[in-house]
């Protein structure tokens, strides 16, 4: 769970658009998990804009900054 440290609940990120690569929305983490199925680590995220729109996100993928980017 090394990368769960680096990632924390209430932090906000932004998803990088596929065709422009320009910011699109953003989300808050509202947990942290580790899947029984194949113990990868999860983010639970929630649109800002629309708190019911709820995205399950692997943390590789959070991290990676081609898809999505911290909010400071």
């Amino acid at each position: 769970m090394r990368r769960i440290s680096k990632i924390i609940v209430g932090q906000r990120f932004q998803s990088i658009g596929a065709v422009t690569g320009a910011p699109a929305s953003t989300y808050e983490v509202q947990s942290l998990f580790r899947s029984h199925v194949d113990q990868l680590d999860y983010a639970r995220l929630a649109a800002i804009d629309d708190p019911t729109t709820i995205k399950t996100i692997g943390l590789s993928t959070l991290l990676n900054p081609r898809q999505f980017n911290a909010v400071c």
